[in-house]
């Protein structure tokens, strides 16, 4: 009987090496960074030895306590007393950016049907020219049955799935606009 086969997962020497091998690596870079840790601190002592005898300590002024820190103490962190703003501020001036409007959907009048390009599971593609500004877009006829109980669960989806793709291959969803009638 043949031997049972080894499952792909297995450890084998090959992993085991190449633990062993990311494992030195690791510890390579530790090594080489607490050497590199150790050169700056004693860089620095120096530094400070020679201000600091000329100067009995380094000192930290705060301005806006008043309090002057030595080089051994951090300042505390600042602590906001009161929950009143700043009392010689100026207005703040809120920055407006342009944004689509809210309102209702466009007609399907406002294009001009140039010619039909495909049709697809979800509805027809043609190609049109906005009237106002003259720019060719493509616009698509979703297939919706009637359905009692409002917008069928398709188109919305349809619709999701478009504001959602973003690639150079796909035309962006700019908006949705709607006609009359089913035949629109």
């Amino acid at each position: 009987m043949a031997s049972k086969p080894k499952s792909r997962w297995a450890d084998e020497e090959e992993d085991a090496a190449f633990e062993t091998q990311r494992k030195a690596e690791k510890e390579a870079k530790k090594r080489a960074k607490a050497e590199k840790q150790r050169q700056l601190a004693t860089s620095e002592k120096p530094s400070q030895s020679t201000v600091e005898a000329g100067d009995t300590s380094i000192r930290q002024h705060d301005s806006s306590r008043n309090t002057t820190y030595s080089s051994d103490e951090a300042p505390q962190k600042r602590r906001k007393l009161s929950s009143s703003p700043p009392a010689a501020t100026t207005a703040a001036r809120l920055l407006r950016f342009p944004a689509p409007s809210w309102g209702p959907c466009r007609h399907v009048d406002n294009f001009e049907k140039l010619n039909h390009i495909e049709e697809g599971s979800y509805g027809w593609v043609s190609r049109a020219k906005e009237i106002a500004s003259g720019e060719v877009v493509a616009l698509k006829k979703l297939k919706m049955e009637p359905a009692n109980d409002g917008f069928p669960v398709t188109g919305l989806r349809e619709i999701q799935t478009l504001m959602a793709c973003k690639h150079e291959g796909v035309v962006g969803l700019r908006e949705i606009v709607m006609g009359d009638s089913m035949s629109e």
